[in-house]
């Protein structure tokens, strides 16, 4: 028990130090410290041009190696309903990947985009295959412990970065009020963490609200908390009030943009595997709740969201119009930012079209292997510039034009498959969730394999799959946060910056992982599966 205890602390020490180095490794750099010397050292050899080719080298070999691991490990196997080898995300992610070391090789230059681009992809198949070693011989809650603890780690690193108010570049301002950059470059990339931490947060509060169990004597689900619970509650709301405060302080749009599109995802994904397991437990689900006498408040609620999702979306959008009515000249400044997108004189978004515009061009003159590593910016600058701008940098504000850009169409076209898959699931992911769903409710009310109902059997709760540690739950939790990130890629970039990129790659990929429970996996044959 205490070498376990031992072996457990050692992990997430590891694990804390790993993701520590990726998150503030700039601003380690910076600092006048040995570790900072180390920091700068290491920078100089990755930019060297003599020493860069052979980093870049290493880097594939370490990604083609975790993809042989992934591929021999029976919890990531594809045979489980015998999917198509051409939907595995994995295969388009391999395309892209080879398209960026082709065309980087080719017109071979130091290029800090193309180190980060393929770095991010090793971090996070590492990062999955250090999940599958967790569940070797059915450690299936060892496994979903490994996806808890880098969740929980990210909320408590961003929390903490969220007491830093100026980054490591220059400062930045909105009408003389400063926009935190915390100890990253700018507030856009400051911005979009928090997001993902306040997601994150948000998520784990929520599901630690959850009841813990069921009072066998009195019929009734206890939603009691104790002094430990309740303290986890009170920090993951505090850490959710720190990361939203420093979200608030960033002045990014496409942050605020990419957080709401994070937080809709997951009540929409919270509304799908509540209903599929309310399905999945049918009828006897039913009648054993109305022996019990529970009515199942979260299950109403989630089948009137999803009756009236339509009137719901118009009146989101009809606040959206009060408030940039409201808000487009007000003095207020963080509602003058949220719809000085509506604004014809607002250069920032008007930079950022001319960049779309110039991406655009730069792809159609070079559409199969886009014009190199490093390209895209000055082609823009010397001939797609409009006169009347002098900003060329807001080209590398979109990193999908930008991949594109600088890769070509089927690179491009190549990551977003595996995107789509990694965040959509496919058909049969779908009903894969939803025989989990079933395997979880027929657990809980006590029935075996055949679908037989124990007389002594406890009141089902259909949500019961949604608690902290459940794989499904998690999976989505991390999706949320990489959608965050996704998002604010279109309008802020990112995705070749070490901090943002390492953290979405992460999250996609762990994202990806679902397992059945504890609970599901006995007394059944099912074998461990991932998206």
């Amino acid at each position: 028990m205490i070498r376990r205890s031992i072996a457990s602390a050692a992990k997430g020490l590891v694990l804390a130090v790993v993701l520590s180095l990726l998150l503030c490794g700039n601003r380690i750099a910076g600092s006048a410290n040995f570790a900072g010397n180390c920091a700068r050292e290491m920078i100089v050899i990755f930019r060297d041009s003599d020493t860069q080719w052979m980093v870049f080298l290493c880097l594939l070999v370490y990604f083609v190696t975790f993809l042989f691991l992934r591929s021999h490990d029976q919890s990531q196997s594809l045979q489980i309903l015998n999917k198509q080898r051409i939907a595995h995300p994995n295969l388009w992610l391999v395309a892209a990947v080879a398209v960026a070391a082709v065309v980087y090789f080719l017109n071979y230059s130091v290029s800090d985009q193309a180190l980060t681009f393929l770095a991010g992809a090793v971090v996070g198949q590492g990062m999955a295959v250090w999940a599958g070693l967790q569940s070797r011989k059915q450690k299936v809650e060892s496994r979903n412990g490994f996806v808890f603890l880098v969740a929980v780690l990210l909320v408590m690193l961003l929390a903490v970065a969220s007491f830093w108010r100026s980054g490591i570049g220059p400062e930045f301002a909105y009408h003389r009020q400063p926009r935190w950059s915390g100890p990253w470059e700018n507030p856009n990339l400051f911005g979009l963490l928090m997001g993902v931490g306040m997601v994150l947060a948000i998520s784990q509060l929520v599901q630690s609200l959850k009841p813990k169990g069921q009072d066998q004597r009195r019929g009734i689900w206890n939603r009691k908390f104790g002094v430990g619970r309740m303290a986890v509650i009170i920090l993951y709301l505090l850490a959710a009030v720190l990361m939203g405060r420093g979200l608030w302080h960033s002045y990014s749009r496409g942050a605020w943009v990419a957080t709401a599109g994070g937080l809709a995802y997951l009540i929409v994904e919270c509304a799908h595997l509540r209903a599929a397991s309310a399905r999945q437990g049918g009828r006897s689900a039913e009648r054993t709740s109305a022996e019990c006498g529970v009515r199942s408040a979260e299950l109403s609620l989630t089948l009137w969201l999803r009756r009236n999702w339509l009137p719901l979306s118009v009146v989101a959008l009809s606040m959206v119009v009060l408030g940039f009515w409201q808000f487009r000249q007000s003095d207020w400044l963080p509602g003058r930012r949220a719809f000085s997108a509506a604004n014809v004189n607002d250069f920032s978004w008007r930079n950022r079209v001319a960049a779309w515009e110039g991406a655009l061009q730069i792809m159609a003159e070079h559409p199969w292997l886009g014009a190199g590593w490093n390209q895209p910016e000055p082609l823009f600058r010397h001939y797609y510039l409009p006169p009347k701008l002098d900003e060329s940098a807001a080209i590398e504000m979109n990193d999908y034009l930008m991949l594109d850009a600088t890769l070509g169409v089927p690179a491009l076209g190549c990551f977003s498959i595996y995107l789509w898959l990694c965040l959509s699931g496919k058909a049969e992911n779908r009903k894969l969730k939803a025989e989990m769903a079933g395997h979880v409710m027929n657990a809980e009310l006590g029935k075996p394999s055949d679908g037989a109902q124990r007389p002594d059997a406890p009141c089902p709760q259909p949500s019961s799959i949604l608690n902290p540690r459940s794989s499904a739950w998690l999976a989505a939790t991390c999706r949320a946060g990489a959608i965050v990130l996704a998002v604010g890629f279109w309008f802020d970039g990112g995705l070749f910056k070490l901090a943002t990129a390492s953290t979405f790659w992460i999250l996609l990929e762990l994202g990806r992982v679902e397992l059945l429970p504890q609970k599901a996996t006995e007394g059944t044959e099912t074998q461990p599966a991932t998206a």
